[in-house]
């Protein structure tokens, strides 16, 4: 497992619709789903005042596999009703991921080699590999917070994504759902992206790709953009970032500043379920939903085909 160490720094989090940064992310990003952005804004400062050594790749098959054979390990998915995996036949998209008892990190329903990203893992297994990796080798492991993902994923960039405002550069960036997964499954791209779908548009890449197949961000971090959606630490508040400013005047706004924050308190919504914080976006998704500040949810428990992790050596 390689690391970059990242330095402690400051940098505006979400996103920035300031001089309506909104309508021209909707004119660029014309033929995609429309995004709201109401997770991830309003943007603010956050501070990081210590340095962290985050993991250059998505955890890999056979990290994980190394994992389970030395402590035969089940995951959630194994132990109860399985993973969310794809059933193309399926008429409505939002019908195509369905949880099966035969879909597991070891049987996705599309190969995977043991270069490629561990799926169909939940934040609890996630979180059981760094416990076992930081026993192994007396170094603490763990997921990264909100704040260290997206500060990594940036890596001192302020546009949409870590090379700038294209969509279609993420083609070279980043696996993301293309005209090679519309091929292989017509209409399950189309509903996000209405053109650039023909079978050489794209990245190529139905499913996963093998981890570091794209080019790095500037600080040498693969697929933080795409690939699989991350876990990380935090529990999950929709409205987070608009709790952080409502009682600040919104002529300092600008200047507001979150020292070191990641979320641990369980709120009205925990009391059904243990919801933890996903970033980056997936191979699923459409280049305007990899953007840096994207971020959503799920369950402790759930695993999925698009979900994956990579770890913070503390």
């Amino acid at each position: 497992m390689a690391f970059v160490t990242v330095s402690p720094g400051t940098y505006r989090r979400g996103f920035d619709g300031s001089s309506q940064r909104d309508r021209l992310f909707a004119r660029t990003h014309r033929y995609s789903n429309h995004a709201d952005f109401k997770f991830d804004s309003p943007s603010h400062l956050v501070t990081l005042s210590k340095s962290f050594q985050i993991q250059t790749t998505e955890v890999t098959v056979a990290q994980f596999r190394a994992f389970t054979d030395a402590t035969d390990y089940q995951t959630d998915a194994e132990m109860g009703a399985g993973a969310f995996g794809l059933f193309p036949d399926q008429k409505r998209y939002n019908d195509r991921f369905q949880r099966s008892p035969s879909v597991t990190w070891r049987e996705p329903g599309f190969a995977q080699t043991d270069d490629h990203p561990v799926v169909a893992v939940s934040w609890n297994d996630a979180t059981a590999f760094c416990e076992w990796l930081s026993k192994k080798e007396g170094v603490t492991y763990r997921l990264p917070n909100e704040a260290e993902w997206e500060y990594a994923c940036r890596a001192g960039k302020t546009s949409w994504y870590s090379w700038g405002t294209n969509p279609d550069d993420a083609y070279r960036h980043a696996n993301v759902a293309d005209g090679a997964l519309e091929t292989a499954y017509p209409n399950t791209t189309r509903y996000q992206r209405a053109v650039k779908l023909e079978p050489d548009d794209g990245d190529g890449v139905v499913f996963t790709a093998p981890v570091a197949s794209f080019r790095p961000n500037p600080w040498g971090l693969y697929d933080m953009h795409g690939n699989v959606w991350e876990w990380c630490h935090d529990r999950w508040v929709p409205d987070l970032y608009r709790r952080y400013l409502d009682d600040v005047p919104h002529q300092k706004r600008a200047e507001f500043n979150v020292d070191d924050p990641v979320e641990t308190k369980k709120t009205d919504q925990h009391e059904y379920g243990d919801w933890r914080c996903m970033r980056g976006g997936a191979w699923t998704c459409a280049p305007a939903s990899v953007r840096c500040s994207i971020r959503t949810y799920a369950e402790a428990g759930d695993a999925s085909i698009y979900t994956g992790f990579r770890v913070v050596r503390q």
